[in-house]
């Protein structure tokens, strides 16, 4: 599909959402990785994953190495996010509580 394009440039996204419950508005993390769209290599279980080589990597998702992966992934990305997030979030609550 992309043969007729000379830039072959990508970026992966993921979105989480949060919320503290019903009626409360949700908060949203967004994880990225630039990369390029590559000929398919690797086993093709897992949608684009085959065609998705990270910048800066030698390998597309598929071929990776599921721990290196896993550690650069947009999906990683968004939820390191959440997670610096939800950790301010204890630490504001834990010093509220200290006031009290």
């Amino acid at each position: 599909m992309l043969a007729g394009y000379t830039d072959k440039s990508a970026v992966a996204y993921c979105t989480i959402a949060y919320t503290t419950g019903p009626g409360s508005e949700p908060i949203v993390f967004e994880g990225s990785v630039q990369g390029t769209i590559v000929d398919p290599v690797g086993p093709r279980k897992f949608g684009w994953d085959p065609i998705f080589k990270p910048d800066g990597q030698d390998d597309t998702y598929a071929t990776m190495d599921a721990s290196v992966k896993n550690s650069i992934s947009h999906r990683y990305n968004a939820v390191i996010k959440m997670r610096q997030y939800l950790e301010k979030e204890l630490e504001l609550r834990k010093s509220l509580a200290i006031m009290e």
